[in-house]
């Protein structure tokens, strides 16, 4: 899986990852309750899915450290900085101290090992937050390309619907990706 923010990428392999990490994180979250989960998690396939989603969030933190003269970066590291800080209690202060902080507390170096050794659950919601910020601010996939981040836009509205309730639902979509695509750039 890598993102690039390049005219030849491939949206489809971009929504296809995004569905794969989500059938990863359900059918998790599903396996918790088998008593064989502690063999589950040591598999190679388990390991090798969980090695996907690492490198989804370290390829998007490379993004955004990668232009330090923009702003819509640098607001998009410090907002997922703050994100990674609160969700795995980085700093406890209330005075507001860290948060102004965040960047010098959480190097990239530290942030990278923060990543590879996080607790995977902690690691679904960091993958989320990132989902969230492509959702609702400008696009760091796709910073030229206002096509396809309007066709992004519109997947993560259709993923965070109420249609999508299992994996079975997630699996509806991914069969009809080609048509939802072709559906949304003839409206464009």
């Amino acid at each position: 899986m890598i993102i690039m923010a390049s005219d030849d990428f491939e949206i489809k392999e971009l929504f296809l990852d995004i569905l794969a990490i989500m059938k990863f994180e359900l059918k998790f979250y599903t396996s918790k309750e088998s008593p064989m989960f502690e063999r589950i998690v040591k598999t190679r396939v388990f390991q090798q899915k969980l090695q996907k989603l690492k490198d989804f969030i370290n390829t998007y933190f490379e993004i955004m450290y990668r232009d330090e003269d923009s702003p819509i970066n640098q607001a998009a590291l410090r907002t997922q900085l703050d994100n990674v800080a609160r969700i795995t209690n980085y700093y406890d202060d209330l005075s507001g101290f860290y948060k102004d902080h965040t960047k010098t507390l959480i190097s990239k170096e530290k942030l990278l090992g923060i990543v590879d050794f996080s607790h995977i659950e902690t690691l679904f919601i960091i993958f989320t937050g990132i989902l969230d910020w492509e959702h609702y601010k400008s696009s760091l996939i796709f910073p030229q390309d206002k096509r396809k981040e309007k066709l992004l836009k519109e997947f993560l509205t259709k993923v965070a619907s109420s249609e999508i309730t299992d994996i079975d639902s997630l699996i509806d979509l991914e069969q009809t990706i080609d048509i939802f695509i072709e559906n949304i750039e003839v409206d464009l």
